[in-house]
């Protein structure tokens, strides 16, 4: 084994210590007063050496004191898409009988680089603090370690752990911002094919949010001011579409066919189309709901 991941290894078994830029500062002077204190033989700078150290040795004990027995795990978000940050949070238990853990910074080492900080976390408790989770590429990724650190009590020296914490999660592509029109020239899908018509003047069925294309004639404007966001009407009658995504290029154009079919997925499936999916030897086909909107973001995340 290499001497980095040796070093890596014996992190997670001990707290490791570096000083702050204020805790460089702190040594500088304790070393001045030391040197100052040998010259002048003075009582005085010897009693304000010995305060000066005696308040290292405080920080030493309380600080090891504070991340004594934390645990750390992670909640991340139902979906994640490349490049798009995603809320999450970041947990920290205090297993302990007595004394808070305080001031503790808590970070992903590995995939999506996720940080919080977290004020207090009660003897037998828990502290929890949002934390945002960024993955450049689609696909499955890895992580394993999760740092947990604190300054406290003084902010002279970061003393921090790293927690073996296993998992992985399945990113979904980054969708396109704008999808182009269904049908249109080498996009790399079929269009729509209607399962029934509109009755725009049939009885009221139910509220959706707004998405782009709706007419705005069919925002429902009381609906709307209740919940902070524009809802559409659903009248009786009205039905979905039928879509096909296609997706059969290389290289780049295979990348922007994936990222145009995810966000195509986004729309059709909050508009409540059945969408099917072909990809090389996959084939999906068209339903509707939640659970067959994450199969096809899947497949899409995983080709």
């Amino acid at each position: 084994m290499s001497l980095q991941g040796r070093l890596r290894d014996w992190g997670k078994l001990y707290n490791r210590v570096r000083p702050t830029a204020a805790g460089v500062w702190y040594l500088v002077v304790v070393l001045g007063v030391a040197v100052g204190a040998m010259n002048t033989g003075n009582n005085l700078v010897y009693a304000v050496l010995s305060v000066m150290m005696a308040m290292l040795v405080v920080n030493n004990v309380l600080a090891e004191w504070n991340l004594r027995g934390l645990s750390a795990r992670r909640v991340l978000p139902p979906e994640l898409f490349a490049g798009v940050p995603a809320r999450g949070a970041l947990v920290v238990e205090n297993p302990r009988r007595i004394g808070p853990a305080l001031a503790i910074h808590v970070q992903e080492l590995d995939g999506g680089r996720a940080v919080a900080e977290i004020g207090r976390a009660e003897a037998g408790e828990s502290g929890t603090a949002p934390a945002d989770w960024v993955f450049p590429a689609r696909g499955e990724h890895e992580y394993a370690t999760i740092r947990v650190g604190s300054s406290y009590p003084f902010g002279l020296l970061l003393r921090y752990r790293d927690l073996d914490v296993p998992g992985s999660v399945l990113v979904y592509p980054a969708p396109e911002r704008q999808p182009p029109a269904l049908g249109g020239p080498g996009d790399g899908l079929e269009g729509q094919r209607p399962r029934g018509g509109v009755d725009q003047t049939g009885e009221f069925h139910g509220l959706r949010e707004y998405q782009p294309g709706d007419p705005v004639r069919r925002i429902h404007a009381l609906s709307s001011a209740r919940v902070g966001a524009p809802m559409v009407m659903l009248r009786a009658g009205e039905a979905g579409s039928r879509v096909w995504l296609r997706v059969d290029g290389t290289g780049e154009l295979r990348e922007q066919q994936i990222r145009r079919a995810t966000a195509q997925v986004l729309l059709h499936t909050a508009r409540g189309d059945a969408i099917g999916l072909e990809a090389g030897a996959t084939r999906i086909e068209p339903a509707t709901g939640a659970h067959h909107r994450r199969a096809l973001l899947s497949s899409l995340a995983l080709l």
